[in-house]
């Protein structure tokens, strides 16, 4: 805010993240990106956005991960709860997850079963129920962040500017592809943690001091749609703590409703309940992670409202919705004089572009790969999400054979977007207390050291 915040985004008025120049020895606006293709058809709308619609391509199935010993992890969960003593254990859903516990209760696809599913959470023995949602909006905040100084560094011809364009990195399919096949674009890969790493982060040091306790005292479960959350919790670049995991044990969401089904939790007879709220307030943009092109949609929102100092006139972005193969857009912003990639302080600025591509699967991100590889890529932000559809179809949802599914849950995901009363990431007021009171600002010390990363090329 314009007031006591430190966050580089703020309600009233953006703020110059620190160790931003307001003012940059500024040349045109070119980030030596190429037209886009010509075969693209260009169609304009509102708020300054522009689509080139891309012809879609199938949507491929999901890569099979190394086969393991099958572990009964809600059977584990189960009995760590009922041996946990003093320790606090967390509950923390994603924003796919109050959709697809639904159908395993045999409620239509698209349901938002959040308030039932954090009362049976509650019931099943958790002292807390946060949401992902909370830390998919912190991301925001850091990867908005990391993209903006990434275009600043590039606009001011900086030796070691980070390489554009920048990719996505919350989704762990993704970033296996990469480390496993083209280790030479890790340069190009956000070093944010996922919505999920944040989590634990926040969790075990920002929380835990919060309610007196060691992060050794307290245990976070993470809910997910996605199989490949508990390798992604196992990593050891990602882990914060002395000792033992930021994220302590991970479910998806089949085996949470299994964990509710064992204790006898029927979530339709559940009673509404609300997150706790110190980590589980959170805006529409965040509950966008969940399907293929929110993430993108979410920053966009932000980073509009940063750059020009005025939110979208309309905060739906179409042109990156949808189950296309591949979506790009082109984005129009007038920055404010004299700030963040503006020139200088003249009041007649001339309007920057900023080129982003979402790609629906890890099939339909092959070509987008291949531009950047030949240095002939013509965007500044892509995001990548393995699954065709997003999260909302991640391998850890119930299985379905409708072929409309997709679309439904997708449908719900947006519902909820446009039901909240804050719909953009930095608005948040619990996000904007965690940087005032702990983190201080987006991308400073302490948020490289806790909610950042670092990826490595796997040999095969």
């Amino acid at each position: 805010m314009a007031t006591s915040c430190k966050m580089s985004v703020c309600v009233s008025r953006p703020v110059v993240p620190r160790g931003m120049s307001a003012r940059l020895p500024r040349r045109a606006f070119n980030l030596t990106v190429q037209p886009l293709r010509s075969n693209s058809v260009a169609r304009t709308s509102r708020s300054g956005v522009f689509i080139r619609a891309a012809a879609a391509a199938p949507a491929p199935t999901e890569g099979k991960p190394a086969p393991k010993k099958k572990v009964d992890n809600a059977a584990v969960v189960e009995k760590e709860l009922g041996a946990k003593g003093d320790k606090v254990f967390i509950a923390a859903t994603a924003p796919a997850v109050r959709l697809g516990i639904s159908e395993e209760f045999g409620l239509p696809p698209g349901t938002n079963s959040e308030k039932q599913m954090v009362s049976a959470l509650r019931k099943a023995g958790f002292d807390y129920v946060f949401d992902v949602n909370f830390s998919a909006d912190l991301t925001i905040l850091e990867e908005g962040t990391e993209l903006l100084n990434r275009l600043v560094a590039n606009v001011k011809g900086e030796p070691d500017a980070p390489p554009l364009p920048m990719f996505t990195s919350c989704c762990p399919g993704w970033i296996d592809e990469i480390e496993k096949r083209h280790g030479e674009l890790i340069p190009n890969i956000s070093t944010c943690k996922s919505p999920q790493g944040m989590l634990g982060a926040v969790v075990k040091h920002y929380f835990a001091e919060k309610i007196g306790r060691k992060p050794e005292d307290v245990e976070l479960v993470s809910i997910m749609p996605c199989v490949r959350k508990l390798g992604e919790s196992e990593r050891p670049q990602n882990q914060s703590v002395e000792s033992g995991k930021d994220v302590d044990f991970v479910l998806t969401t089949v085996e949470c409703a299994n964990l509710l089904r064992s204790k006898g939790i029927e979530l339709t007879e559940m009673e509404e309940d609300e997150y706790d709220e110190m980590l589980g307030t959170s805006s529409g943009a965040a509950q966008l992670f969940g399907t293929t092109g929110g993430v993108m949609e979410a920053a966009l929102r932000t980073v509009y409202e940063v750059v020009t100092g005025k939110q979208m006139e309309r905060l739906e972005i179409n042109e990156v919705r949808g189950l296309e193969g591949v979506k790009e857009a082109v984005v129009e912003m007038k920055p404010i004089p004299g700030g963040i990639l503006a020139n200088g302080d003249k009041d007649d600025q001339e309007p920057i572009q900023v080129r982003v591509a979402v790609a629906n699967g890890l099939g339909n991100a092959k070509a987008l790969v291949q531009q950047v590889k030949d240095g002939e890529s013509p965007y500044h932000f892509i995001e990548v999400m393995a699954c065709p559809g997003g999260c909302i179809n991640g391998a850890g949802q119930p299985r379905s054979k409708d072929k409309t599914i997709g679309a439904q849950r997708q449908s719900g995901m947006y519902d909820i977007d446009e039901r909240r009363v804050i719909r953009q990431s930095h608005k948040n007021p619990r996000v904007q207390q965690l940087y005032d009171e702990f983190l201080e600002t987006p991308n400073g010390h302490l948020a490289h050291k806790l909610l950042h990363t670092y990826y490595q090329p796997k040999t095969k």
